[in-house]
């Protein structure tokens, strides 16, 4: 993304755009969407525009990193609270904020870098928490890092799935699901070492 400017109006641009963009992302195909269409659901101009984007890739990574940005802020505060998982966290704060953007890159191909890089960043924290555990016993016999990429593979799948059948439980309802579905393995493997 081209050097932002902190005024207001480059920032209601900037919110015109993404919005505009996510809205594209759940009508059509990535492939499919030309900058044109996103100036035209934006209501902007094309000077304006390219005063803020290269292209249309930039208008992506740019939702990707807001998006990784607040997750990976999340994951750092919940693991200041020494959590494995900060799965309650992480489905109140989607929850509660406007999930547009998430939605959108969610549903579309073009979100898989940022599933990718969600997925990385949720290993990074799980692992430190996993050796914390196991700090004082013996090797478990699942290597944690192998237990890291599960429990966030399995955060995640569920984390999409709720967002995508637009949020039928509440948070609180998900944070027990996940807990029962996916952490008594976990529980059982660490009590073995």
């Amino acid at each position: 993304m081209k050097q932002q400017k902190a005024d207001r109006r480059s920032q209601r641009t900037c919110r015109l755009v993404s919005s505009a963009f996510a809205e594209l992302l759940v009508e059509k195909p990535y492939q499919e969407i030309l900058v044109q269409d996103i100036l035209d659901r934006a209501g902007i101009g094309r000077t304006t525009f390219y005063a803020h984007y290269f292209d249309k890739a930039d208008v992506l990574d740019s939702m990707t990193e807001q998006i990784l940005s607040m997750f990976t802020h999340q994951i750092a505060d919940s693991t200041a609270r020494q959590q494995v998982v900060p799965s309650l966290e992480l489905f109140e704060h989607i929850y509660q904020s406007p999930h547009q953007h998430f939605r959108a890159l969610m549903r579309s191909r073009a979100g898989e870098p940022l599933w990718e890089a969600l997925q990385t960043a949720l290993c990074r924290a799980i692992e430190p928490a996993l050796y914390t555990l196991c700090a004082e016993k013996r090797s478990p016999p699942i290597p944690l890092p192998v237990v890291s990429q599960y429990l966030s593979g399995a955060f995640l799948t569920l984390l999409k799935w709720w967002v995508a059948a637009d949020m039928p439980y509440p948070p609180e309802q998900m944070e027990n699901i996940f807990q029962q579905l996916a952490l008594p393995g976990m529980w059982a493997l660490l009590k073995e070492t």
